[in-house]
């Protein structure tokens, strides 16, 4: 069924608005209805400093399915100001096809928080199923990464287990 720009305006503002369970049914319906207006509503969303809607944007995205938003996602979960406040983001990300994005996983595991640290490594213990495009200098830099990571680990890298990101690293 078509909805008018009027209606699309109204649930778009319903959505941003301060009731948060009308806001979290205007995101389900923004998302069932799917549209490229609705994609790049979700598109700028990315950029906003409230995390809540962030994170709703993100999971619309992964849901529509649109490869346009890898990159406004990977550069949203890269911003420093999101650093602790995007696991959300990277397991939407994590939606899409990740082959080209070996390098980009691995610096969210040394780099990002707890949770974008554990959605990175899930989607890179996957490594058979994603089929993972990568150069030389790519691995040279993961590996350096790696190395510098082992120097002082997280505390969070620890939780994650540095034999299983080693064992990682090592299968490149």
């Amino acid at each position: 069924m078509p909805h008018s720009s009027s209606s699309l305006e109204a649930l778009k503002h319903q959505a941003l608005g301060p009731d948060p369970e009308a806001a979290y049914e205007a995101f389900e319906v923004l998302t069932a209805i799917g549209t490229e207006e609705v994609a790049q509503f979700y598109l700028g969303l990315l950029e906003t400093a409230e995390r809540g809607w962030r994170n709703r944007a993100a999971m619309g995205l992964a849901y529509l399915g649109d490869e346009r938003a890898v990159a406004p996602l990977l550069q949203a979960i890269q911003r420093p100001e999101t650093r602790g406040y995007n696991g959300t983001m990277v397991y939407a990300l994590t939606q899409f096809a990740c082959r080209h994005l070996l390098k980009e996983l691995f610096q969210m595991v040394f780099q990002q928080g707890y949770e974008a640290q554990l959605m990175a490594l899930m989607a890179l213990m996957a490594i058979e199923d994603q089929d993972f495009e990568y150069s030389i200098e790519d691995v040279a830099f993961i590996e350096q990464q790696w190395a510098v990571a082992q120097l002082a680990p997280s505390t969070s890298l620890l939780e994650l287990g540095l034999e299983n990101i080693g064992e990682l690293v090592e299968e490149l």
